[in-house]
Formats: C-alpha cells, sequence, structure tokens
C-alpha cells in the first residue's frame, strides 16, 4: 500500500514538472501578439453570451487590477535598455507577454465571479435540494447510492481543476465554459448532499 502511494506521489510529481516545463516553454516564445488575439477573441466570446454590459464590467475591472503590474512593465522594459540587443527585445516581448497573459487570466477571472453571482441562487437551490432529499430518506427504509455520491464528489473535483486549466492556457476558449462550471458544481453539489450517508 506505502510502495503504490509512493509510486502515485512520484508520478504526480512528474507530471507536475512536465506542466511547468510547458508553461515555461510557452511563456518564453510565446508572441505578444497572439495572446492579444486571444483577450480579443475572449471579449468576443463574453459578448456573444452576455452582452456588451457584461463585457464592459469585467474589461474595466481586469485594466483596474492590471495598473500595478502596467506601470511595473514599463519600468522594467526601460531597465531593458542596457542589456544586449541580441536579448533586448526578446526580454520586452517577455514583459509584454506576461502582461499580456496576466491580463487574460484576470478577465477569465472576473468572467467566473460575474456568473458566480448570478447563478450563485441555482447553486444554492441544488444544494438545499440536495440536502432536503438526504434529510427526507433518513425517515424511508431506503439506501444512499455511494457511487453517485462518489460521483458527484468526482465531478466537482474534475470541474475544479479543467477550471483551473481554462483559466490559464494562452488561448481563445468560448466563454460558456464559465457558467457551465457553475452549473456543473452545483449539480454535483446536489448529488453527492443527496446521497450523502444517513448517519455521519
Amino acid at each position: 500500500m506505502a510502495a503504490k502511494k509512493e509510486r502515485s506521489n512520484s508520478s504526480m510529481g512528474v507530471i507536475a514538472m512536465f506542466v511547468a516545463l510547458i508553461a515555461l516553454a510557452a511563456w518564453a516564445f510565446i508572441p505578444p501578439s497572439f495572446l492579444m488575439k486571444s483577450i480579443e477573441a475572449e471579449r468576443t466570446f463574453s459578448i456573444g453570451l452576455g452582452g456588451q454590459a457584461s463585457d464592459q464590467w469585467i474589461y474595466t475591472q481586469t485594466l483596474a487590477s492590471s495598473m500595478d503590474y502596467l506601470k511595473s512593465s514599463a519600468s522594467s522594459i526601460k531597465d531593458t535598455q542596457a542589456l544586449p540587443s541580441a536579448i533586448r527585445g526578446w526580454a520586452q516581448e517577455r514583459i509584454i507577454a506576461t502582461w499580456l497573459w496576466l491580463s487574460l487570466i484576470t478577465y477569465r477571472g472576473f468572467m467566473l465571479l460575474l456568473y458566480f453571482f448570478i447563478l450563485f441562487p441555482l447553486v444554492v437551490a441544488l444544494s438545499m435540494d440536495g440536502w432536503g432529499v438526504r434529510e427526507i430518506s433518513t425517515h424511508r427504509f431506503s439506501s444512499q447510492s455511494p457511487m453517485k455520491h462518489r460521483f458527484g464528489v468526482v465531478i466537482s473535483n474534475l470541474t475544479l481543476i479543467g477550471v483551473a486549466i481554462w483559466l490559464v492556457l494562452p488561448f481563445p476558449i468560448p466563454a460558456v465554459v464559465a457558467p457551465l462550471a457553475i452549473i456543473a458544481v452545483g449539480f454535483s453539489s446536489w448529488m453527492w448532499l443527496s446521497n450523502m450517508q444517513k448517519r455521519i
């Protein structure tokens, strides 16, 4: 059992290192123009899903959050003037690419926050209904389904992992991911709450 756990931890460490190397390579070579197009595409997706007002709020919050980094980026670009010309252009592009990538992540984060506030009543209603189903089942001669309970937990975990991946990917992804992820969390909450064991 211990050997199996150690092997699992080792494989997870290898996967984490592999993902970190891919992210570092992407950061080192991705052009700022590609990230700018990704942000524009994300805004187009957002407008198509939630309208101009939702995009305006998300974009305003994104700019406000990245203002400090933008100022420090301008200072960092000035500092690169002392570098050799062969490295200077690459270093300046990396500073701009970092700002654009962080802006893309921040934009998606605020998009997720906006749809969370919109769909929060649905998540609460699903969670309360799931708990109600579980409470009703305590007074019946019926057994809970550990498979469904486990399925709800798995969906919740996979949704969180998927959202984390979606936030950092540098290419455009349709904005429908944000509301779908929140709905999936609500559904998984209902699933594992309604099938929770009668006695904890």
